[in-house]
């Protein structure tokens, strides 16, 4: 198996990544230069196309990959999301998107981002702390003593070689996840009982037992994570409500979701999402209002299956913004079409979406076509085309 990783300009693999037993390491370098460094062999972009897909493992730190790794397609792909990525860069938070959904499996060292991961479908595991090799250059640790991050790469990259059935990879990463995830769960509980004040152990608990789909206890620990969080901090704690609200939500229990996310709304934009969902709970259309608040809280997986289960009329446009967001593009694009097909907003929001479906699949040039039919209507779409050349000149400094 060729393990490939994929990183960022400048970036040195070898500080990072783990030797791996029984796998040939190889790191994309730039400038088209071949070379070897601590068991890791450095080669072109030109030298990765040419290895056999099918039996590659691609390694990402950088989201401007995605379009290439669509195209090379390899047996499977893990993401790292290590670092705060505060980036100001609105290109690579969009690309970073689209590349945690084309990703098997994403690590990183951020509990909120693994579980908000997890809640959109995608196998994640959390890994804190500096890998191995960091740590025994600072005299952390001595040679044989792994991190979580080493841990999960070896372990990660066993079960994919293991797995040669795409969808048996994907059940068993599930799998894995869950388990993981279970461990932790019941971690905080116990940590929970020798300290039952605090606050932060509270909320984390709460949001492992949601992604554990136990519910009720979600809630409860909800209250308790607030009611702590209250005598302290007093207004700050509005965003742990808005989180009880998902988790009643998610429970069917629509009037006191409803209630809860009232709460919270201060701000003019919430308050006037309220005041729809009011008018939606008159109608009866529970569903509706149980799946935008799942939406607004990032359950997004929930929503649009809630929606799906039960179509309103009047939740086309959440339907709509939650294809585009998954990347379904196909039903996306079908929805927006039912109804004035021909309306210019409607005509810009088509071409946009047969944009950004083919520049994530890589295929630039079909790609800016669409874009410039859609800056006929709307000159800010050239934006667009500017974040694709952004990425051709990424790729380029490594062809």
């Amino acid at each position: 198996m060729n393990v490939v990783l994929f990183g960022e300009p400048g970036g040195e693999e070898e500080a990072w990544f783990p030797l791996l037993p029984d796998c040939q390491v190889l790191a994309v370098s730039a400038g088209k230069k071949f070379g070897k460094k601590n068991g890791i062999s450095y080669v072109p972009l030109s030298a990765v196309r040419e290895l056999e897909p099918s039996h590659g493992m691609a390694v990402v730190s950088h989201p401007y990959w995605m379009p290439f790794l669509r195209q090379w397609k390899p047996h499977a792909v893990i993401g790292l999301a290590y670092g705060a990525e505060a980036s100001s860069d609105a290109s690579f938070h969009y690309y970073r998107k689209a590349l945690n959904r084309l990703c098997d499996a994403v690590i990183t060292d951020s509990e909120e981002t693994m579980l908000n991961l997890n809640l959109r479908g995608i196998p994640s595991f959390y890994a804190p702390g500096s890998p191995s090799h960091v740590l025994q250059e600072a005299g952390g640790v001595g040679p044989g003593f792994g991190t979580a991050f080493d841990e999960r790469c070896v372990e990660l990259v066993d079960l994919c070689k293991a797995n040669a059935n795409v969808h048996d990879l994907r059940r068993s990463l599930q799998e894995l996840a869950s388990h993981k995830r279970t461990e932790r769960t019941e971690g905080l509980l116990e940590a929970i009982e020798r300290d039952p004040h605090n606050e932060a152990l509270l909320s984390l608990a709460s949001r492992y037992l949601y992604v554990e789909g136990r519910q009720s206890e979600a809630e409860h620990y909800g209250f308790q994570a607030f009611g702590r969080c209250v005598v302290a901090n007093g207004s700050r704690c509005l965003s742990l409500y808005r989180w009880i609200a998902m988790v009643q939500a998610r429970q069917g229990k629509t009037e006191d979701a409803l209630n809860s996310f009232g709460v919270t709304a201060i701000q003019a934009e919430d308050k006037a999402r309220y005041q729809r969902l009011l008018a939606a709970y008159d109608q009866q259309l529970h569903a509706l209002v149980c799946a935008d608040i799942c939406r607004e809280n990032g359950d997004l997986s929930y929503a649009l299956e809630l929606l799906e289960r039960h179509p309103a009329p009047f939740d086309r446009s959440i339907r709509y913004q939650l294809y585009k967001e998954t990347g379904q593009y196909p039903k996306a694009l079908n929805l927006l079409t039912q109804d004035r097909p021909k309306e210019p907003a409607v005509e810009r929001e088509k071409w946009l979406l047969l944009g950004e479906q083919k520049e994530q699949e890589g295929c630039v040039p079909q790609a800016v076509s669409f874009y410039l039919k859609a800056a006929c209507i709307d000159q800010e779409v050239i934006s667009n085309i500017l974040r694709l050349e952004k990425v051709e000149r990424f790729l380029a400094a490594y062809s």
